[in-house]
């Protein structure tokens, strides 16, 4: 019964998805108080923050990859500085809301393997939680330069996504419609069939690669606010999982875990009073992130993905260098 409603609420995921931005706007309105200056003070960060979604959705990779460094960098060249800790924290917010949509398209799909996802974040959010309130311990420069280290992984994340969509596509054009990486006689050996009816026969084995690459993810996702995506779907995928259930299990992966270390971080930052949380830009970049998220499959089969994720490298070993410099300066 419970299956049957899930999957009757998933059939209007684009519906629901939308819903949340009336509903949130209200509840976060009436939680803070503000004046309708204060609320639209930076409205232009909606279509920055629509651009940003659509980018990311596009190629793939966690939105506090591109929203953190934004919000360190170039934020304070429009507006005023904002600390390391504000930086990750309003990533990670606005991650949250942007993935949990995308994540909800997967289910739909039927692209998500529940066991390897639950069975992943019991590993990954004690090291989430414990790596977000370690963060406030380390100083500023250190925030800096494991952002830019995290950066790095996102490049290396996308110089493999071209191998790993290459896979994926060689799979979704064999005339079978069973996709079989099984190992003989071994217990944990699955069935799953997506929505369009293909079979993906596979293997849950070698959870030991996955464990050493969300938890490593999980510290930079605590302490940088992004890391977790980049360092699991290529675990996924070296630990034998096929390539569109893989990418599908990670966003649930990313969701839950941007929403643990974005709880930490509010959470934190309430009881210290040490970060002050700038509602006003996350009443535009959530409802932007959302409209992106639901944008980005249609630019997706319409772009040439391949130069666009060679773009995002430069602009990520850029924005990585410059938070270098200034955490050295």
């Amino acid at each position: 019964m419970g299956k049957e409603i899930l999957k009757r609420a998933l059939e209007y995921e684009n519906y629901l998805v939308l819903l949340i931005i009336p509903v949130f706007l209200f509840i976060l309105t009436n939680l803070v108080k503000g004046d309708t200056g204060y609320w639209t003070q930076f409205w232009w960060m909606f279509p920055i923050a629509v651009l940003i979604a659509i980018v990311v959705n596009t190629v793939g990779i966690s939105g506090a990859a591109l929203f953190v460094p934004f919000f360190a960098i170039v934020f304070p060249l429009l507006a005023f500085g904002l600390t390391p800790g504000q930086s990750v924290m309003l990533g990670l917010i606005t991650e949250s809301f942007g993935i949990s949509s995308s994540t909800m398209a997967f289910m739909r799909f039927g692209l998500v393997d529940t066991k390897i996802a639950f069975r992943s974040l019991t590993w990954a959010i004690p090291v989430v939680i414990i790596s977000s309130f370690a963060s406030f311990y380390f100083p500023e420069k250190m925030i800096y330069f494991l952002i830019s280290i995290a950066l790095f992984l996102s490049v290396y994340s996308l110089g493999h996504s071209e191998r790993i969509k290459a896979f994926a596509d060689e799979l979704a054009s064999k005339k079978s419609l069973t996709v079989t990486h099984q190992h003989k006689a071994a217990p944990e050996n699955v069935t799953l069939t997506d929505r369009n009816g293909k079979i993906y026969n596979y293997c849950r084995c070698a959870y030991r690669i996955r464990l050493f690459g969300y938890s490593l993810g999980g510290i930079f996702q605590g302490i940088s606010g992004f890391g977790i995506g980049e360092m699991g779907v290529v675990s996924m995928i070296v630990s034998g999982i096929p390539a569109k259930v893989g990418v599908g299990t990670n966003h649930i992966i990313v969701a839950g875990t941007a929403i643990v270390a974005s709880t930490a971080h509010l959470l934190r930052a309430s009881v210290t009073g040490s970060v002050e949380t700038p509602w006003n830009i996350i009443a535009m970049t959530v409802p932007a992130v959302i409209i992106g998220g639901q944008i980005a499959p249609y630019v997706a089969a319409r772009l040439n993905t391949i130069l666009l994720e060679k773009v995002l490298s430069v602009i990520f070993v850029i924005l990585a260098i410059a938070l270098i410099y200034i955490g050295v300066r």
